[in-house]
Order: C-alpha cells, then sequence, then structure tokens
C-alpha cells in the first residue's frame, strides 16, 4: 500500500532493504534486544518489523506511534500499546 502512495505522491519507490544494505546491520551475536514499532509511525518501514532470533525479537504496534510505548503511560494510550509495554 505505501509503495503505490509513494510512486502517486513522490514518484519514488521505497526501498525497504535500504537501511540494511548501507548500514551494514548485522545482529550476529546479538541479544536481549527489543525492537518495538509502532505502525503510525513513519519510520516504521525502516525499522526491524519481524524477530530477528528467539533474543533480538520485534513489538509491532497496532495504533503505536513515534516511541508512545516509552512514554509515560496515559489514559488515553491505546491498548496495543499497553500491551506492548
Amino acid at each position: 500500500r505505501w509503495t503505490v502512495y509513494c510512486q502517486k505522491a513522490f514518484d519514488v519507490t521505497p526501498r525497504p532493504d535500504w537501511a540494511p544494505v548501507n548500514f551494514n546491520v548485522d545482529f550476529d551475536g546479538a541479544s536481549n534486544i527489543v525492537f518495538s514499532n509502532g505502525n503510525l509511525d513513519p519510520w516504521s518501514g525502516g525499522g526491524v518489523l519481524s524477530n530477528v532470533s528467539d533474543t533480538v525479537v520485534a513489538v509491532p504496534i497496532d495504533q503505536g506511534a513515534h516511541h508512545l510505548d516509552l512514554r509515560t503511560p496515559n489514559p488515553a494510550d491505546p491498548e496495543s500499546v499497553i500491551e506492548a509495554r
């Protein structure tokens, strides 16, 4: 869905593998890392969206925004953010 939008709106095609290729992302030997990723964050497409291993995990957050899960809890927080915390 984002690919078509970006092509129509900006005449560009997103490259989801750009960051790992250009920044040489390598999780070999990594452990105990949690990547939270809110789908309302415009940067979410460049994040880690699936588990890398049993101890390097992705936590997708529906209705989550940039750093919302890391902020102080608020009564207006979506249930998905509460569950992710």
